[in-house]
């Protein structure tokens, strides 16, 4: 079981949630004001969504800190010392959003007629809030991971544009599984009166949708940005190499969503606004269109271009066609959206561009999720792979993470080449000591790019936690070596050091 995936599914189901929850009383906001069924019809029905995948959340992170808390204590107690009480305030904060959610669900009115309506919603923005909060709490905790060393392993800008990033695709995404649902069931229905509801959601959704995927450009340039200057490592490990393809699907995703929700409104408009009326806003959304189909190829791009880790022009280009395409598209689509809009009268046709643009950003969000992982490089300490057949491994001595100079060079160095595993269970046999092996063999044999002043730091750092003490001990007692579950931190235990011969006092014959 891979903790990464598991905390992927976790943030992913988080974003459904949350949402959800804030569609329903911004819909049951709308409605209130103008006295429209259809809002009160959407609000109900997501905010049994937003519980039930709530519910499915908390269970989820129940299991993902009791992996964490068993498999890695290390970074649990790292965690709780540098900022206590921070993963306790998450679980607690997503339990109050469930509870005042079950209250929002129970008191809410479907025709919009009740006395109280204005407290029932306050319960809905409530819940919502305190889902927002487990979930800057859970942001905290998580930025442990993106931090060049451990010495630095929490950045409040970083922090702050990862709960901005997040509240981004919170939106993003809830509208564009809606918009997909909306599509479908479009597609399917028969009734004059479903097919006027859920037109209307799905201009509703798609609204949202483009929305919030405009601020895309201006965000991830920020959070880029910053994260080059934070750990340039861990930026160009997902711009170069085999994490490049993180960054084309993300472009790609992006600028395919935005595309095809740019052809869906004009379609709509076309065939659903007032017709009696002059507007110039048909033919500047199909010239739109163009420039966005441009601004996408811009982005894919191949590396003969350029290289990719140095943002050349064309993908400032790109980022910037998108979001000028998409401010203006959006912004033409609303003022044509009158109240003699009519829903329900075009072709099924346009569902389809509605369907495959919700799925462009349902694949877009996990990715960028999987990004986070991909920037600290595969098997690191945080996002090793468990072994999870029942056994425990207890390190002989617990410390926390240990914050020694040494340690975020053998990350960015060493463990690009070399599993965080295989270090694990080094026992000196091939090569010898770590001296001969770093230097003799990696440097000058292999030609690693590594000084020799880098080298001997990285040499210390590994006689200090002693994996090949602890790894000779192992085969000494088991007869053969067993693979350790996480790195013995600190001194090897006293079964680990080699017992004294014992003096044999012998008869002397006279």
């Amino acid at each position: 079981m891979n903790l990464g995936v598991i905390d992927i599914i976790n943030l992913f189901i988080n974003r459904l949630a949350l949402g959800f929850m804030a569609i329903a009383f911004i819909s049951q906001y709308i409605g209130i004001f103008k006295k429209e069924d259809r809002y009160f019809r959407l609000a109900k029905p997501l905010i049994m969504c937003a519980l039930v995948i709530g519910t499915i959340q908390t269970i989820i992170y129940f299991y993902f800190l009791s992996l964490l808390r068993n498999g890695i204590p290390n970074f649990w107690i790292l965690i709780n010392k540098l900022q206590p009480g921070v993963i306790a305030l998450s679980m607690d904060f997503l339990l109050v959003f469930l509870v005042f959610g079950a209250l929002y669900y129970v008191g809410f009115d479907r025709k919009g007629q009740g006395k109280h309506q204005g407290w029932n919603l306050f319960i809905g923005i409530i819940a919502f809030l305190a889902g927002f909060a487990s979930d800057v709490f859970y942001t905290i905790s998580e930025s442990y991971t993106m931090g060049p060393t451990p010495q630095t392993a929490i950045r409040t800008p970083m922090v702050l544009l990862m709960i901005i990033e997040k509240n981004i695709e919170i939106f993003a995404l809830a509208g564009a599984l809606l918009a997909i649902w909306a599509g479908i069931r479009y597609i399917i229905s028969s009734k004059q009166e479903d097919k006027e509801f859920y037109d209307w959601l799905g201009s509703f959704a798609s609204i949202i949708t483009v929305m919030f995927l405009v601020t895309y450009p201006i965000v991830y340039f920020g959070w880029f940005k910053h994260f080059r200057a934070t750990s340039s490592h861990g930026f160009n490990r997902i711009m170069l190499g085999k994490y490049q393809w993180i960054m084309y699907t993300f472009l790609g995703t992006l600028g395919a969503s935005l595309v095809l929700q740019y052809i869906y409104m004009l379609w709509k408009l076309i065939n659903g606004r007032d017709k009696n009326k002059p507007t110039v806003s048909v033919g500047l959304i199909i010239f739109l269109i163009i420039v966005g189909l441009v601004s996408l190829g811009f982005g894919m791009l191949p590396l003969s271009m350029g290289v990719l880790g140095n943002m050349q022009p064309v993908k400032y280009l790109s980022l910037a066609g998108l979001f000028v395409t998409g401010f203006l598209v959006l912004g033409y689509y609303l003022k044509d959206l009158t109240p003699n809009f009519k829903f329900g009268n075009i072709s099924k046709f346009p569902q389809i561009f509605l369907i495959l643009a919700g799925l462009c950003v349902a694949v877009n969000v996990p990715v960028m999720g999987y990004m986070k992982i991909a920037a600290r490089g595969t098997n690191r300490i945080i996002y090793q792979t468990m072994n999870l057949n029942g056994t425990k491994y207890v390190p002989p001595i617990v410390y926390p993470w240990p914050v020694k100079k040494g340690f975020g060079l053998l990350h960015d160095k060493c463990v690009i080449c070399h599993t965080l595993n295989r270090v694990e269970r080094y026992n000196g046999k091939a090569y010898g000591p770590w001296e001969h092996l770093v230097i003799h063999q990696m440097k000058d044999t292999n030609g690693c790019p590594i000084t020799t002043a880098e080298a001997k730091t990285v040499i210390h750092y590994l006689n200090s936690l002693n994996i090949i003490a602890y790894n000779q001990h192992l085969a000494k007692e088991h007869k053969k070596w067993a693979p350790p579950a996480s790195l013995p931190w600190g001194t090897p235990s006293n079964a680990a050091k080699p017992a004294k011969a014992k003096k044999t006092k012998k008869a002397v014959k006279k």
